[in-house]
């Protein structure tokens, strides 16, 4: 995030402070922790949908925002939502009616409550893997064949267990994917 541009969906990094935010009980609007003189900002005095951080807070209406339950509303009641609900890296944050949905949903996380991200032999808890650990896929059919990378190492076919590294995968928190060790 940088001020005057709109806000986007970042992947959450470590210590990033530009990710931080908190609220000021005095202006009544959410400022950055890295740049301590912004706040969110609906552009064109609120004339937009377009979320942004600016200097200058002036505590206007556009710029004034609250935690209601998993929304973060406006005093106008329009919240905060992913553009095109589209889970996407630097995808835009904008106004929007409240309509419930996922893409409008938020969770306010505490900085010193956060646990961060696993790291190599945690659990990723939302994929259920833990983080770059060999694993083999294997099949529920009687069997128990594992899946393997054809010969033209493309595609995924059953075998008998072989010992090659084309059986063994892997998940990749920076990717957030199951990878071969092969390939």
């Amino acid at each position: 995030m940088l001020g005057g541009t709109n806000m986007v969906l970042k992947r959450w990094r470590k210590n990033q402070r530009q990710q931080q935010f908190w609220f000021d009980n005095v202006s009544k609007t959410i400022r950055n922790n890295y740049w301590k003189n912004y706040c969110l900002d609906i552009q064109n005095n609120g004339r937009s949908n377009n979320l942004r951080t600016v200097s200058g807070i002036n505590s206007r209406w556009w710029q004034m925002f609250r935690s209601q339950g998993e929304f973060v509303i406006n005093e106008k009641g329009k919240v905060m939502e992913v553009y095109q609900g589209l889970d996407n890296e630097n995808q835009n944050i904008v106004m929007a009616t409240k309509n419930g949905k996922t893409a409008q949903r938020w969770k306010i996380v505490y900085v010193d409550k956060y646990p961060g991200e696993p790291t190599k032999g945690q659990m990723n808890d939302k994929f259920g893997i833990y983080v770059d650990r060999d694993f083999h896929i294997v099949s529920a059919m009687g069997n128990n064949k594992y899946i393997d990378l054809d010969n033209s190492n493309t595609y995924l076919v059953l075998k008998i267990p072989n010992g090659r590294k084309q059986q063994v995968w892997y998940f990749s928190q920076q990717t957030m994917t199951i990878r071969s060790r092969y390939n």
